[in-house]
């Protein structure tokens, strides 16, 4: 009754009856828009989800809760969950939402998205933001550059590739080997990759320990920023027993060797 009252007064009548309508299953989401942010309702979840307004928030959440980007049919209950280029954090809803019990590792190396990342998991004891870059170092300091396709597309470089100044900030890395180590991690269930290009500096080298552990691995590949990037990667991945297919943008790879409980 508290949620229908602050619909009320803070969106009137005609509000309170599209909430009405996303209450009783009629309609996916309900979308609230002022200067600042963009309200998004949806059954289920803890609390609204705020997007930021003149960003690639919303389209963003639209390849996640519309699209149903990562809605991917597995042969196993994921317990363990790595999101690699997190941004605000959708992705993690979603599989928190979708697998409750698992355990979520939301990574993100942009300052500004990391903050909104905290505040919208925040309440989700099972999803951990983590401020870092996922590499195949660890450690090292990378900067984090806009390549000018809003704030998904946040990527990093070493410092000596610099060529025009549109440094954001910088970021230590993070390795899968230590992540594992770390968090004492068995297995990788799922390993989401959208990081902008930088997929190939964690496939580069130091990979043959920990491929075998993960069963799932979800890519979004970036050919105009990296050429070849794609076939490198998948190259790789076929030597360890992994297979693919394409869903939406991205790319579903499955370990045939630990692919079931």
């Amino acid at each position: 009754m508290k949620t229908f009252l602050s619909i009320l007064k803070s969106y009137g009548l005609e509000g309170l009856k599209q909430y009405v309508k996303l209450f009783l299953g009629r309609i996916d989401y309900l979308r609230f828009k002022d200067s600042k942010f963009e309200t998004i309702y949806i059954k289920g979840f803890l609390k609204p989800i705020l997007l930021r307004t003149h960003t690639t928030d919303f389209s963003t959440f639209k390849q996640i809760f519309h699209n149903n980007e990562y809605d991917i049919q597995f042969d196993f209950n994921p317990r363990v969950i790595i999101d690699a280029g997190a941004n605000i954090g959708l992705a993690s809803l979603y599989f928190s939402k979708r697998y409750p019990e698992a355990k979520i590792f939301a990574i993100e190396p942009e300052v500004s998205n990391y903050a909104k990342l905290k505040e919208t998991v925040d309440g989700y004891q099972n999803i951990k933001p983590i401020l870092a870059a996922l590499h195949h170092t660890e450690g090292e300091i990378l900067e984090v550059f806009d390549q000018g396709v809003g704030h998904w597309g946040f990527a990093t470089r070493k410092s000596d590739d610099t060529t025009i100044n549109n440094t954001a900030s910088t970021i230590d890395t993070i390795s899968i080997p230590s992540l594992i180590n770390k968090c004492e991690l068995d297995i990788i269930d799922v390993l989401k990759i959208d990081i902008e290009g930088a997929e190939v500096e964690v496939f580069e080298k130091y990979f043959e320990n920990w491929l075998p552990k993960v069963r799932c691995i979800i890519i979004e590949f970036h050919e105009r920023f990296r050429p070849n990037s794609e076939n490198k990667i998948k190259s790789v991945l076929s030597k360890f027993g992994f297979t693919s297919y394409k869903k939406g943008e991205n790319w579903i790879f499955t370990n045939s060797i630990i692919a079931k409980d």
